[in-house]
Order: structure tokens, then C-alpha cells, then sequence
């Protein structure tokens, strides 16, 4: 079993800091830390400030204004959503006396995922293997062994190495990680967990982890319908043996994850899933 992906992504923050000016100046500020970029372009008596995402995922970004004789369209400090590959304008600085001189200081950090994701507990969602085929359910939500605090709804189907994997929801990939071989049960091997990232159209993800070496059988970017073979599965990274680890997850506030439950499609109808019980592609 592995300590959630989620765990393993770090929140990144970038902090920008421009001198007071005398008077207004036209130029143009580009700051950037990975693949999130703060764009300062001129307006008419001020600046305004774009975010621009280059990630197929969403992130969050919050950032802190200082300014001298300006002021913000959009308040202090703000917080907003950049969907992935877009740019917004994130506000607007208004110069407020225009003889006097002004400037601006401002920080900010971003991270993955939208914090205002909603999630429908209703959703039912296919179980994530072949229909038809039928797989015990060895660890469930709060399971004793791995699942919990913000990992508590994950679900560990047991199957044999190389079982193949379907989506359980459609979406877009945004994330694969397939070079590892390594697996076992020590703690050290939680960040060598090859996995497949999954963006829904309510922003959460559903991650399929613990996948063999080379067992993506999707493309970053591509769109994905509830039950294409995407996968298979595997024993790497923190595994007592070959499984799938399944969970949907949303941002936190500050950065991270939390697991949400969901539901699944079963021929009994939509449930929650029960730790022990057998159940078989519907």
C-alpha cells in the first residue's frame, strides 16, 4: 500500500518583490517558478497583474499585495483559480493619486488543483477494471493498515500484476508517472509509485496508483471516457504486492490533497464500496 501520491507534491511559491517607483514607467514584469507565470502589463493609470498556467492541471494561486498609493480592483489578498493552459487577469493596480509617487510589493504561491472543486457524492462511478471481471476490495476507507487522516478514502483492489485498468470517470490525464520497477514493503520506496492522474470536469482527480513499470496506456493531454483501458496495474513504490490503489481527491487550502468518498455503479446500484467484499465489473 502506498502513502497517497498526493503526499508526495510540494507546495511551491515564488516571491516577487519591485522597488517603489518615482513616477509611472512602462514596462513589462514576467516572474516565473516552473510552469506558473505572473505577467505585469501596463493599463491606463496602473498595471495589471495575469496569471499564466502552463500545466494541463488547474492550480490555485494566492497572492499578498504592499502597495504605496495604489489600489487593488479585486481586494487583499486575493485568491484564484488559473484553469490549465490559460491565462487570467488576476486584478487590477489603480494608481490613486496621480501626482504622487507609487509602487507595489507583492508575494505569492500557487499549487495543484482548485480548492472550489465540488464534488457530487452521488456520482456513481465504474469500477476501475474490465466489466464483467471481479476483484476483492482488501483495504476500504479508513482501512487499518494505510488509509488515513487525508488518505482515509482510498480504496486497494486486489489483482494480479498486469491487470488492465479503465477509468472510472471521464476526464483528462494531466499526470503519468511509469519509470519505476521498485516496490515492497518499506516506507522509503512511497515516492517510487508509478501512477496515472486523472482531471475531472468538477476538478477533482482520480488518481490509479501502484501501476507496473511502463503500464501507462494513456498520453498526458489525452481525454479519457468512463471505461477506457488506461492502465495496468502493478506492486510498485510502498506495496505489499500487486493491487490497485484508487482514490478521488481535491486541493486544500495552503496546498495538498484530501481523498473524498464516492460512490460506484454496481449491480446492486450506486454504494460505497465494503472493505472484504468481492465486487464485479458493471
Amino acid at each position: 500500500m502506498n502513502k497517497e501520491r498526493f503526499n508526495k507534491i510540494q507546495k511551491q511559491s515564488m516571491r516577487i518583490v519591485l522597488l517603489f517607483l518615482a513616477f509611472f514607467v512602462s514596462v513589462s514584469v514576467k516572474a516565473q517558478e516552473g510552469s506558473v507565470v505572473i505577467n505585469r502589463k501596463d493599463i491606463k493609470n496602473g498595471v495589471a497583474l495575469f496569471g499564466e498556467n502552463d500545466n494541463l492541471f488547474p492550480v490555485t494561486l494566492e497572492i499578498d499585495l504592499n502597495l504605496k498609493n495604489m489600489v487593488s480592483t479585486e481586494g487583499d489578498p486575493i485568491t484564484v483559480i488559473i484553469p490549465g493552459k490559460s491565462e487570467i487577469k488576476i486584478t487590477e493596480l489603480m494608481i490613486d493619486k496621480k501626482n504622487a509617487s507609487w509602487g507595489m510589493k507583492y508575494s505569492y504561491t500557487f499549487y495543484q488543483g482548485s480548492i472550489y472543486a465540488k464534488h457530487s457524492r452521488n456520482f456513481g462511478y465504474k469500477l476501475p477494471y474490465k466489466k464483467g471481471e471481479s476483484y476483492r476490495l482488501d483495504q476500504g476507507y479508513g482501512g487499518k493498515f494505510s488509509h488515513r487522516g487525508d488518505s482515509k478514502y482510498s480504496l486497494d483492489f486486489q489483482m494480479e500484476l498486469g491487470t488492465e485498468i479503465y477509468a472510472a470517470r471521464a476526464g483528462v490525464v494531466v499526470e503519468i508517472e511509469e519509470r519505476y520497477s521498485e516496490g515492497g514493503n518499506d516506507r522509503s520506496l512511497v515516492e517510487k509509485a508509478n501512477f496515472i492522474s486523472v482531471l475531472h470536469d468538477d476538478g477533482t482527480f482520480a488518481q490509479y496508483s501502484h501501476l507496473k513499470k511502463d503500464g501507462a496506456l494513456v498520453k498526458k493531454g489525452q481525454k479519457v471516457r468512463a471505461g477506457d483501458k488506461i492502465g495496468l496495474s502493478g506492486a510498485t513504490g510502498f506495496a505489499t504486492g500487486p493491487h490497485l490503489h484508487f482514490n478521488v481527491i481535491k486541493a486544500k487550502r495552503g496546498g495538498g490533497f484530501q481523498t473524498l468518498p464516492v460512490k460506484f455503479s454496481t449491480k446492486d446500484g450506486i454504494k460505497e464500496l465494503k472493505e472484504g467484499e468481492v465486487y464485479v465489473g458493471y
